[in-house]
């Protein structure tokens, strides 16, 4: 089966009817607090928009683009290119303004979803709208801009008065390319912020709350650019050797045919589940949406993540054992969350330790909560979790550390350091090793603490020196929705 990687957003397919007006005042509130009090959409400038609108214009083949951003009264260009092209001197061109009422804008920034338009033709529901009568457009993509909390700052939209036929592989490129423009943004805004040495901004709890949103966010669009670097090599062997070696199609294998098969088949089960955490990396919902309680499985869960981190345990001689108290193994909690939790901490902790031992993960029920531990135990270093997972716990958990390292974690992945603040006291205390630092285990350690915290749960470290650490998470169970009769 064809294997698709990407950032999947939906493409929302035209309705017969527009739906209800998108509301001004709701974008004000999208408004990172990172800015200034009284900061309004319309002052922003950012040149990486001129950057976004070049790139998507000259990719697609398209003679316009622009990104608009929302303010009470009308969509505001703040990016464009190709505005010429629709006429000398032409209205939008002069006030670089449009209607939030028109159609072709009003659908993408009221159902904040992708809207695709190959030909607009007389019958379209679009037909109405100013950018078709009064300048010819035929062909429309437009896609909404949002923010880590499921904002919408306004569109970015290509356009173009002949029709279009819009591959799928474009339009997942612009969809990109506008979660790009917007993460830049923020994460801009975000490196400012925490440059300002004002306590009263950093202590402001409108600020903690916009980045403790975004942390989950990093962590997710880092660890996926990573991942996707991770599947070149495996992706090559399999290119080269699968078409010959997959079966024995051609009588009994020689000694080097069958190592040759050995290589493909060990490649082509990691490269699966690579792709696998791409993609659920890509469906993890960042913007806070309620949980969905469900009767959950503690038992099969675990034989789940055990299949997902079987090679890298057969890599590090290693054993993972599940085990649950006897009694109720099914509780209410959110699968897909307790799922993504347990295998980014487990993932975290076997790559971080050494050679052998065994993982042991314990659930039982306390208090009206899942209680897991997670402990590791070594035929000849004793019980307890290795010192590097211990000690790299306690330093993420100073709020002020682990803004610190996300950030500059960022700007490794960007290639903008510059963005950082060096010369911060902050950052001369936290230097840890770089090896932690720029991997994907510190990484996913931060992640499975904040899906932790996003079910209500906590991750705790207990433990002393000479007797060995474990964590212990603790779940809260949820109440089951109320089912209509």
């Amino acid at each position: 089966m064809k294997q698709s990687i990407s950032l999947e957003t939906e493409t929302y397919t035209a309705p017969r009817q527009v739906s209800p007006h998108f509301s001004p005042s709701l974008s004000q509130a999208s408004l990172p607090s990172t800015l200034a009090p009284g900061t309004q959409l319309a002052d922003i400038d950012f040149p990486l928009f001129e950057e976004a609108t070049q790139t998507a214009a000259r990719f697609l083949q398209v003679p316009v683009s622009f990104i608009g951003l929302i303010t009470p009264e009308t969509l505001v260009l703040k990016a464009a290119v190709g505005l010429s092209q629709l006429g000398l001197m032409n209205p939008l061109a002069r006030t670089r303004r449009l209607s939030l009422r028109d159609s072709l804008i009003d659908t993408v920034l009221s159902t904040q979803r992708s809207l695709v338009l190959s030909d607009i033709s007389e019958e379209s529901p679009y037909a109405e709208s100013c950018l078709v009568q009064e300048y010819g457009i035929c062909s429309y993509i437009g896609i909404p801009l949002l923010t880590a909390d499921g904002q919408c700052l306004g569109l970015l939209t290509v356009m173009d008065t002949v029709p279009h036929s819009f591959a799928t592989e474009m339009i997942a490129f612009v969809e990109l390319l506008a979660r790009w423009s917007v993460s830049e943004y923020e994460r801009h805004h975000l490196a400012i912020a925490l440059s300002q040495s004002s306590p009263q901004a950093a202590t402001s709890n409108s600020h903690t709350a916009t980045t403790n949103d975004n942390l989950l966010d990093t962590v997710r669009l880092t660890l996926m650019s990573q991942l996707t670097q991770d599947m070149r090599n495996p992706l090559t062997t399999i290119t080269g050797m699968a078409s010959m070696l997959s079966r024995e199609i051609y009588g009994t294998l020689t000694p080097k045919q069958r190592e040759y098969a050995d290589i493909v088949h060990t490649s082509s089960k990691y490269l699966l589940e690579l792709a696998n955490e791409v993609l659920e990396l890509s469906g993890l919902d960042a913007r806070m949406q309620p949980l969905q309680p469900t009767s959950v499985d503690v038992d099969m869960i675990g034989q789940h993540v055990e299949r997902m981190l079987l090679p890298m345990l057969a890599e590090k001689n290693q054993e993972l054992r599940f085990t649950v108290e006897p009694g109720s193994r099914v509780w209410t909690l959110d699968r897909d969350v307790v799922r993504y939790l347990l295998y980014h901490l487990l993932f975290s902790i076997i790559q971080l330790a050494g050679e052998g031992g065994t993982l042991q993960v314990h659930s039982a029920e306390r208090d009206s909560s899942l209680n897991i531990s997670i402990k590791m135990t070594h035929p000849w270093l004793g019980d307890g979790l290795p010192s590097l997972v211990a000690d790299l716990h306690r330093k993420l958990e100073q709020p002020d550390q682990e803004i610190d390292l996300l950030t500059r974690l960022l700007a490794r992945a960007t290639g903008r350091e510059d963005f950082t603040n060096s010369d911060s006291a902050d950052a001369h205390d936290f230097e840890p090793r770089a090896e932690i630092t720029q991997s994907r285990e510190t990484l996913a350690l931060l992640l499975s603490r904040h899906l932790i915290e996003r079910h209500g749960g906590l991750l705790c470290l207990q433990g002393k020196p000479d007797t060995g650490y474990r964590f212990m998470i603790t779940l809260p169970f949820l109440k089951m929705a109320a089912t209509a009769k």
